[in-house]
């Protein structure tokens, strides 16, 4: 269900907190209230547990918050209230015009704004190889780079299969006009979620040549094909991801937040469980299943980017720091120190040394 505020209802914005994790937004057009989608009756947090794993790396997601929702009167069990992926998105976040926003979906039509210049930027790109350096300048400029490694590595790690031919956007800002940015909605089919019949390596699946139309077709993984034909593009994605397994999504962090969401609605559950007549023991097992997968994914996914890439040995370092200052691994910024990860021999890792405040 969909909350728009307009003004002949009164205000045209909610004033207001709605996330208490993120007091800086407090401006709305609209909200959602959502009842957890296709996995009603499996699970209460798959698609924003998925989604939340990415803060702190500058890709967009709708926050959200449980809620207990009443419709006149009548108990209608736990919600989620989540931000909706409209163009108001970026007002709240942002602060820009929602006129000046252009939102477009993974084949391409129009959320809001216009495709013109994507589609173009694709068309481009089909005629122009990304070995070449100078052509990798330039779709640098026109996309953010850092932002798609991190929006990718996220539907990877959460083995979203319902994707890149669905449950995409991107955006830009066309006055003046930004570099396109992703933005992760609708990741259902994450966690752990036995839907799909997909189960090859997650590599494979997102750069695959010859996928079906659904989920995904060769039109839907060209962009990234393209940019892993560009040798620091290639290096900088295995070296981060190898980061991010160690940070947002180790097992230790992904954990943690599972039973931090889960411990908010555990006196609700038994009563919503009642309300919609939802089996206990199924959810119980489904629950299991995404810790499960919690705490195996990361050996999985280094298995398979080793594979895939066809990677040398691990070879073991520890990043930390001494003083007022961080680490980046090809600019991917290091949270919590120090940090262990598995690089590989014979790959090249670059590391930059950024002072923070009172740092020379």
């Amino acid at each position: 269900v969909a909350i728009t505020f307009r003004e002949k209802y009164g205000d045209k914005r909610l004033r207001y907190c709605l996330f208490p994790e993120f007091p800086e937004l407090d401006k709305f057009k609209v909200f959602i209230l959502r009842n957890n989608g296709s996995n009603f009756g499996n699970d209460y947090i798959r698609d924003r547990l998925a989604s939340s794993i990415s803060e702190g790396l500058g890709v967009d997601y709708q926050r959200g918050r449980f809620a207990v929702v009443y419709y006149n009167g009548e108990y209608y069990g736990i919600h989620s209230i989540r931000e909706r992926s409209t163009e108001y998105y970026f007002e709240t976040h942002y602060g820009l015009n929602p006129d000046n926003i252009d939102l477009l979906k993974a084949d391409n039509s129009v959320s809001a704004g216009s495709a013109v210049d994507y589609v173009a930027l694709m068309e481009w790109l089909e005629l122009n190889s990304l070995e070449n350096e100078t052509n990798y300048a330039y779709i640098s400029s026109q996309i953010d780079v850092d932002n798609f490694m991190n929006y990718m590595q996220t539907e990877m790690y959460a083995n979203n299969r319902d994707w890149p031919g669905n449950n995409l956007k991107k955006w830009r800002n066309n006055n003046p006009k930004t570099p396109w940015k992703w933005f992760l909605y609708d990741m259902d089919f994450g966690m752990g979620n036995g839907y799909s019949e997909y189960t090859n390596n997650i590599f494979e699946f997102a750069a695959a040549e010859d996928g079906p139309s659904w989920p995904n077709g060769p039109e839907y993984t060209f962009l990234f094909r393209s940019l892993l034909e560009n040798p620091g593009f290639r290096t900088a994605f295995v070296n981060r991801m190898a980061v991010l397994l160690n940070m947002n999504f180790s097992s230790a962090r992904v954990l943690a937040r599972i039973e931090s969401m889960m411990s908010e609605i555990e006196s609700e559950i038994p009563r919503d469980q009642e309300r919609w007549h939802l089996s206990a023991s199924r959810m119980d097992r489904e629950l299991e299943d995404i810790k499960s997968f919690a705490k195996d994914r990361p050996e999985v996914m280094y298995d398979e980017l080793r594979e895939y890439f066809e990677l040398s040995r691990p070879i073991a370092l520890s990043l930390s720091v001494s003083g007022p200052g961080i680490i980046k691994v090809h600019g991917l910024k290091i949270d919590s120190y120090p940090l262990a990860v598995n690089f590989f021999e014979g790959l090249p890792v670059t590391l930059e040394a950024e002072p923070t405040v009172g740092g020379v």
